[in-house]
């Protein structure tokens, strides 16, 4: 049966479920935790959630694929950042986060 919803609903609600599938891992979370708090490297991104270089880079690429981080660079470094997006500034996942304290005591 097809949806008799107008079809800016029906991209409206793929463009959140889409937004969910990204926010559905543990990894990229903790990500976004530590870039609400400043810029990182992948560097210290990757130190501070205890996964690889790769993995982080991984995570971030995703991350920026869907529009919630974007980077920069200095000098040699690449510098993440959380994006300019009104879906996130709404998002649980930030109000509920823990201060990057708590992670980097946990990682120790």
């Amino acid at each position: 049966m097809q949806p008799s919803l107008p079809s800016e609903i029906l991209q409206q609600a793929e463009h959140q479920a889409s937004h969910c599938r990204v926010m559905g891992n543990p990894q990229r979370i903790m990500i976004l935790w530590l870039l609400v708090e400043r810029k990182r490297t992948v560097t210290e991104i990757a130190e501070a959630i205890g996964v690889s270089l790769q993995s982080a880079s991984h995570h971030l690429r995703i991350l920026e694929f869907s529009g919630m981080v974007k980077s920069h660079r200095e000098h040699h470094n690449i510098f993440y950042n959380i994006a300019d997006n009104e879906l996130l500034k709404k998002c649980q996942v930030f109000t509920n986060s823990p201060k990057v304290e708590l992670i980097k005591i946990q990682q120790v």
